[in-house]
């Protein structure tokens, strides 16, 4: 009887120790996120927890915690961020500004139209 309860308490002391050994070796990848400050570290932590369920997540949480990419998006780290000179954006034309003309600003820019046009028709006459 008393070799019966040792070697059951036995059975049940490995049986939960490779079930807490699994559970640890499972929550690995989210530790290791939040180790290199990963920006979805608590994905990783999910996904490596259903891996649990399903292996390959596991596998794929382990991946994705020492990658650094984060899904859905494109990362970069601060460091490798290269600024872009001035000259090579591209500056947008005029008529793409967003402005708000008033009726009188509309009257002074035709009555400036036909000012520089009657003084181009009288700089032709004069020329002939």
């Amino acid at each position: 009887m008393k070799l019966e309860i040792i070697s059951l308490s036995l059975i049940f002391l490995a049986v939960l120790t490779i079930i807490l050994g699994i559970i640890k070796i499972h929550t690995y990848p989210g530790k290791i996120a939040k180790a290199r400050n990963h920006p979805q570290k608590d994905a990783i932590e999910v996904t490596s927890l259903l891996g649990l369920i399903i292996f390959p997540f596991w596998m794929f949480a382990l991946i994705w915690a020492y990658s650094g990419a984060v899904v859905g998006e494109y990362y970069i780290k601060e460091g490798d961020i290269k600024p872009k000179p001035e000259s090579t954006k591209k500056k947008r034309s005029p008529k793409h500004k967003k402005t708000k003309q008033t009726l009188s600003d509309i009257e002074k820019t035709e009555s400036n139209a036909t000012q520089t046009s009657a003084s181009v028709d009288l700089d032709s006459e004069k020329q002939a």
